[in-house]
């Protein structure tokens, strides 16, 4: 369905895509707050931020672009449990979280890097499959408490630019895989003690499913996983084993309360945008085309099919200084010619806009998509 010929406002775009409707030109929705902290040297805390940045406000502004993820939690949580304690704290550049239980004892370590401008993996939260029961107690006693008021502030601070994603934590493959156990020992754990990561990955997901229960009234139109998705290590099998039935689940209980399921990929697509389109997730993001990844944009479209909504388009190497203008515009155009094809399709970073990316190639943006992604 066309909407009206009036000029829609940034955030109508990106709900009009949402909706099944055809918007007066792709929406641009950007995730700036890597590059914000970087070139506007603000400390770089990975809890989040815990009130609106208003310097991150004021660059969506100038840019015009849509923000829609890292804006902090809006929600927080806890355990009644009083011998359950969890502890995250940032002292020096480096990270740490604690988990305490009568069962036992994690801890992980995150060492901050200016020049990667990362905080890499010092020492796994989750080192083999003997720490999996302490999880599963964890996760059994975790309860969450709504911060709406959080997320009315930034959608007021924003204005026309805010469309927030709520989101869940990690899956409990995720959890594993992309986050608190690593791919090498997570694999050889699937190999050695399928039953184990099984149990694991039901218990956290059934926690995330409690979670979602929580929140699901809650003002937001979107939600997104963030499981950073990648098809060379986390294949077919894996996904039908680990995942399938989980996006299944948390896209059928958003739709019942019309609500979107967005799932954050940012890794090789390939395979993965099929798999997510039948699970009926809504939207793939942080997509990355060619050249770091396989697929060229026309490929993942046709993989798509019609109804998933792609979200990326611009490569971190394409971003960066060592692109030309006119490189950088054929990526983008190629990107925005897919509309032809479906109106389901928003224009981001294929993760975060790097740090190393010029601003006057984000400040392209808007006139790039207004000269070629007009429906």
């Amino acid at each position: 369905m066309l909407c009206s010929n009036r000029v829609m406002k940034p955030n109508e775009r990106v709900k009009a895509v949402y909706r099944g409707q055809t918007p007066d030109r792709v929406p641009l929705i950007l995730d700036l707050s890597h590059w914000y902290k970087k070139t506007m040297d603000v400390p770089f805390n990975l809890a989040g931020f815990s009130e609106v940045e208003q310097g991150l406000v004021e660059l969506h502004k100038k840019v015009g672009a849509v923000s829609y993820v890292e804006m902090g939690g809006f929600y927080t949580l806890y355990s009644e449990d009083p011998e359950v304690n969890l502890e995250s704290s940032t002292d020096q550049g480096v990270f740490r979280t604690s988990i305490t239980t009568p069962i036992g004892e994690l801890h992980e370590e995150r060492v901050f890097n200016p020049v990667s401008y990362s905080y890499g993996i010092r020492k796994h939260l989750v080192e083999s499959t003997e720490d999996f029961p302490i999880v599963e107690f964890l996760m059994d006693r975790l309860r969450c408490r709504p911060r709406w008021e959080f997320y009315h502030a930034w959608q007021e601070a924003l204005g026309d630019l805010a469309y927030p994603y709520a989101q869940l934590p990690y899956s409990g493959s995720g959890y594993l895989i992309a986050r608190y156990m690593g791919v090498e020992n997570t694999i050889y754990a699937v190999y050695e003690e399928p039953e184990k990561v099984q149990r694991l990955i039901d218990a956290v997901n059934a926690c995330n499913l409690r979670i979602l229960d929580t929140i699901l009234d809650g003002p937001f139109e979107t939600l997104i996983i963030s499981d950073n998705y990648d098809s060379t290590v986390q294949t077919r099998d894996f996904f039908d084993r680990y995942v399938r039935d989980y996006y299944t689940e948390v896209a059928k209980r958003l739709h019942q309360n019309n609500k979107y399921l967005a799932v954050h990929v940012d890794g090789e697509s390939r395979g993965i945008l099929r798999w997510l389109a039948e699970c009926r997730v809504d939207c793939a993001d942080a997509l990355t085309p060619a050249p770091m990844f396989a697929h060229t944009p026309e490929e993942m479209r046709e993989e798509a099919g019609a109804d998933l909504i792609l979200s990326g388009g611009i490569p971190a190497t394409v971003f960066g200084p060592s692109t030309s203008d006119e490189q950088f515009t054929e990526c983008v155009k190629r990107w925005l010619d897919t509309r032809l094809q479906s109106p389901r399709l928003l224009l981001a970073a294929g993760d975060q806009v790097p740090t190393d990316a010029p601003f006057h190639h984000i400040a392209m943006l808007p006139e790039l998509i207004e000269k070629y992604g007009r429906y």
